[in-house]
Order: structure tokens, then C-alpha cells, then sequence
């Protein structure tokens, strides 16, 4: 487990059409030092969305936006978002992210307590996606 990690060597799947987004891991329990955050990174395409409004008990959530605009659904508020915004999404708001722009939204992406719930649980989350690394999916590698 390592203190440094580079964004083209963390573990990264797409999610299948039609809502096909990237979702990466930069910091998990299993897999860095990390034991109370959690930290990734998600990229949507120009048109494209997270399809469902998540939610995560107990978990406070930040997003911050490197790339691309669009529309932060908080609750039932609509934020527009662009390079440099942050977004602070208590526990148990409901939101997701959309891009209404013409470039890739390219958001980061941190959590505490992990989000993911028991160590690992990023896999379940992204079983059935590409996984845009290569590498095989950790839940299929036991």
C-alpha cells in the first residue's frame, strides 16, 4: 500500500452505455493506507450522466469539479457547477451529476467515512463495467 498514488495507475472502470461514465478509486481502505476517507474520481462525457440519485448514511461527501459544467442535483436543489466548484453533500442527501457541457466533466471525489461500506465494496458497486486499466476485477480475482 502506498502514500502516493498517480490517477493513471489507480483501479478504473467504465459503466456499460447507456449511462457509460468513468468511476476510479484513488484512495480505499484495501487498497491504500486509508482507514476513515475514501477518495476517486468520476468522468461523464458531454451528454452523459450518474443515473440515479445516490445517497450514503452516516457519510459526508465532496465533490469538486476540475473539468467541464454542469448540473449538480443536491436534494432537491439544482447546482450549476463548472471548474473550481465544490459541492458538500451531507449524509443521506440524495444527489448525482450531470454534464450539459460539451466536454467531459471531470470531478473528484471524497468521502468519510468510506462511502462503500465493508472494505472491498467498490467492487460490487462496479461488477459488470469495463475495466478501463486492464487489469482484472478485483471480485473476480479470488
Amino acid at each position: 500500500m502506498s502514500n502516493l498514488v498517480q490517477r493513471g495507475d489507480a483501479p478504473a472502470w467504465e459503466a456499460p452505455a447507456p449511462h457509460a461514465r468513468v468511476m476510479g478509486i484513488l484512495f480505499e481502505r484495501d487498497i491504500t493506507p486509508t482507514r476513515n476517507v475514501s477518495a476517486g474520481f468520476v468522468l461523464i462525457p458531454p451528454g452523459g450522466e450518474q443515473p440515479k440519485l445516490s445517497s450514503h448514511p452516516g457519510v459526508e461527501e465532496i465533490y469538486y469539479v476540475l473539468r467541464g459544467t454542469g448540473t449538480f442535483v443536491l436534494g432537491e436543489e439544482n447546482l450549476t457547477v463548472r471548474p473550481g466548484s465544490a459541492v458538500y453533500v451531507g449524509p443521506d442527501v440524495s444527489h448525482r451529476a450531470i454534464n450539459d457541457g460539451e466536454v467531459e466533466m471531470e470531478l473528484l471525489w471524497f468521502n468519510s467515512p468510506p462511502a462503500f461500506g465493508p472494505v472491498g465494496s467498490y467492487t460490487e458497486v462496479t461488477r459488470g463495467w469495463t475495466d478501463v486499466r486492464g487489469s482484472t476485477h478485483p471480485a473476480d480475482a479470488t
